[in-house]
């Protein structure tokens, strides 16, 4: 029997590992759609609700993200308003129901939900 000690597996919490989760989960997008601003973060996502994301639109939700930088069509749109009104509440909701809303002469902006910088000259 070897008397060798093996390093330890178990990850260690630190600062930087915090912040990096905490980041992630933070990830997301709004847009403001018919007056009502939509938004989506990682952290407000449950596994029911990226299978129902996936199943629906194909895509995980990082891959929404990707692909709504990439080719923001009026599907994709779709799948956000669909998403958030389901992360609020709306579980019954159908993709198909919001998707039959939403057409090219939609009014849509991406809304910056960052706080500001507030400067002490400014």
């Amino acid at each position: 029997m070897s008397n060798t000690k093996r390093p330890s597996t178990t990850r260690k919490v630190t600062r930087k590992t915090e912040e990096k989760r905490d980041e992630a989960l933070s990830q997301g997008v709004s847009i403001a759609y018919d007056g009502k601003v939509y938004t989506v973060r990682a952290g407000d996502l449950t596994g029911l609700d990226s299978a129902a994301l996936r199943r629906e639109c194909g895509y995980s939700f990082a891959g929404l993200l990707k692909a709504l930088t990439k080719d923001p069509d009026i599907d994709l749109i779709a799948a956000l308003v669909w998403l958030s009104r389901r992360t609020d509440g709306e579980k019954l909701l159908s993709y198909d129901e919001v998707a039959a809303e939403i057409g090219y002469d939609s009014d849509i902006e991406v809304v910056d939900t960052e706080p500001e910088d507030e400067s002490p000259e400014g």
